[in-house]
């Protein structure tokens, strides 16, 4: 089939787009739904030019009319997004002993070495958590097959070792039983946290918690107000890039990462010009100067409104012993949402605990995993031609020194783990498929 317009020619009525410029109007965000955020098509826009690597985009019509889509990136071991790369994870699970099925997965698909994963195609979007493919109103479950035929399709032609899912939900039951059928193998990756805004706001909130919590928080805010810090919800403009790249980078030397303001002041003012007044940020100021912040993202779909945190910082010095973390990042943007009628408030993965005694309830997220034949019947080679015009087979590139070295880890779209917080309400039961705690 010849593709018209933005589209590129296929074999099939899987067609491909170029790139994240093209997808507006090929139809794309009119697949997504309000959890869908990391997969609108100005925030794939954003990925694609920090992502270091190569993108694809596919998209499934039916006479003529698109009804499913699945991004994939390509992943080997230059991509610095170490949190959805198929060896990182699977060295995580199988970390203190690991589990029986991500020992099965290090066995039966990895022939005993996480890195024989790579190179891989990674589906679904590469940001941390909710791992899909975009189905639209019309779609049917031969759609979102017919895509992941094609991406593995892609990867054989493309010499990849696997293709991974990184962090498929289990209540997504459709995906993970067309992923069973298809012969992947899959392991624990996260637990996946979000909170339902009450329609009560900040009080109601407060009120589901236990009385030691409620006791705790209201300190905590006591303490803020004495030391003169004022935390509001703004949007996110390029003057503000710099101080909060300062912010961001100082959070990231902190846990180990290479960083430099520069890159993290850069990267905040392209998000603050392609997402406009859908990127904001909770910013703790204390006598006027910027302390710490975080970044809210605003998801509208299908008639509902979702927040997703995603980056913070903060000036250490500043903040001594503050309580800033909850305040910036929970409960400021908590209030708002409810004023402005959010339904969710997404906070991602890690420090399940912490986020389950805050409210958050919580779902297990699952790695799935398929090794592919590079030297049977479909297999390619490590190195393939580039694509002719109209050809939907196009050359992995290598991730580029500024992706790999500087800078958050491209991709990793969660917010930062918060302080230890041993105090929960409730211990967190891994075994649960959805959890929550109040």
């Amino acid at each position: 089939m010849t593709g018209t317009g933005p589209y590129a020619a296929g074999r099939s009525d899987v067609r491909s787009v170029a790139d994240a410029a093209g997808l507006p109007g090929a139809g794309w965000d009119g697949l997504l739904g309000a959890e869908d955020f990391f997969q609108t098509s100005r925030w794939l826009a954003v990925q694609e030019r920090n992502s270091g690597t190569t993108m694809d985009f596919l998209m499934r019509h039916r006479d003529g009319d698109p009804v499913a889509g699945l991004v994939a990136a390509w992943a080997d071991d230059s991509v610095p997004w170490l949190l959805a790369r198929p060896d990182a994870m699977l060295s995580r699970a199988l970390e203190d002993g690991g589990t029986p099925e991500a020992e099965a997965v290090l066995r039966e698909v990895a022939g005993g070495d996480p890195a024989a994963l790579l190179p891989s195609l990674v589906c679904g979007g590469r940001h941390l958590g909710r791992t899909r493919a975009l189905a639209g109103p019309h779609a049917g479950p031969g759609d979102v097959e017919a895509l992941v035929e094609r991406a593995e399709q892609l990867a054989r032609e493309r010499g990849a070792a696997s293709v991974c899912f990184p962090h498929v939900d289990v209540r997504d039951a459709a995906l993970v039983d067309l992923l069973h059928a298809r012969g992947y193998r899959s392991h624990l990756s996260a637990h996946y946290a979000w909170l339902p805004i009450p329609a009560g706001g900040w009080d109601e909130f407060l009120a589901g918690m236990s009385k030691h919590r409620r006791r705790r928080v209201r300190l905590e805010r006591r303490a803020l107000a004495e030391a003169k810090v004022e935390v509001h919800l703004e949007p996110l403009t390029k003057a503000l890039a710099p101080r909060l790249g300062e912010l961001d980078c100082n959070l990231l030397r902190k846990y180990g990462n290479p960083a430099s303001p520069e890159h993290s002041a850069g990267l905040l003012s392209w998000i603050s010009e392609v997402m406009g007044d859908d990127a904001m940020v909770s910013v703790a100021r204390q006598n006027g100067a910027i302390i710490g912040f975080g970044m809210v993202l605003r998801s509208r779909a299908r008639g509902e409104e979702q927040w997703f945190g995603h980056r913070a910082g903060f000036d250490y010095e500043a903040q001594g012993k503050l309580p800033l973390y909850y305040d910036v990042l929970y409960y400021r943007v908590l209030e708002a949402a409810a004023r402005e009628g959010v339904s969710v408030l997404h906070a991602g993965i890690g420090s399940i605990e912490a986020k389950l005694a805050r409210g958050c309830r919580a779902s297990e997220e699952h790695a799935f995993l398929l090794r592919l034949d590079r030297t049977g019947s479909g297999g390619g080679t490590a190195v393939v031609p580039r694509a002719e015009s109209g050809d939907t087979a196009r050359v992995p590139r290598q991730a580029s020194p500024r992706a790999a070295g500087a800078g958050r880890p491209a991709g990793e779209s969660d917010t930062p783990s918060p302080p230890s917080d041993r105090e929960t309400d409730a211990p967190l039961r891994t075994s649960d498929r959805e959890t929550t705690t109040r």
